[in-house]
């Protein structure tokens, strides 16, 4: 007589699912100048503007760069498009970090960015 390996009467066992793994969207790039993990990217946009400002300062060597961006961009839109401006980018990146200066469509110091960010923080403590 052989014997069954099934159970008389008995509820079928579940198997547990294994949990699918889901990526986060990183928030510090690879810097295109220094090759190193310190480049952080913002996407900042005003509801009367039909662009947001990205910008893009590395940690480590001290490059920059603010550009327009469509307005539901993603940090990671923003990056891709700053490697093509890096990557097309006509003169001394080297003089421009020197000077303190970003790349970029929207050319300007790091204050005046700064500057720009101190007024929102302003105007939506005021709101």
């Amino acid at each position: 007589m052989k014997r069954r390996c099934f159970s008389l009467g008995r509820r079928k066992k579940k198997r547990v699912q294994p949990k699918r793994i889901v990526r986060k969207i990183p928030k510090v790039f690879m810097c295109p100048h220094c090759s190193k993990q310190s480049l952080r990217v913002s996407v900042n946009s005003k509801p009367s503007d039909e662009y947001a400002v990205a910008e893009a300062v590395c940690g480590e060597c001290g490059f920059c760069a603010r550009f327009k961006v469509p307005k539901l961009s993603q940090p990671v839109d923003a990056y891709g498009k700053l490697i093509d401006l890096y990557d097309s980018f006509q003169g001394d990146i080297e003089a421009e970090i020197r000077a303190g200066k970003c790349i970029g469509e929207l050319d300007g110091s790091r204050e005046a960015g700064k500057e720009n960010e101190s007024e929102r923080l302003s105007q939506r403590e005021e709101e």
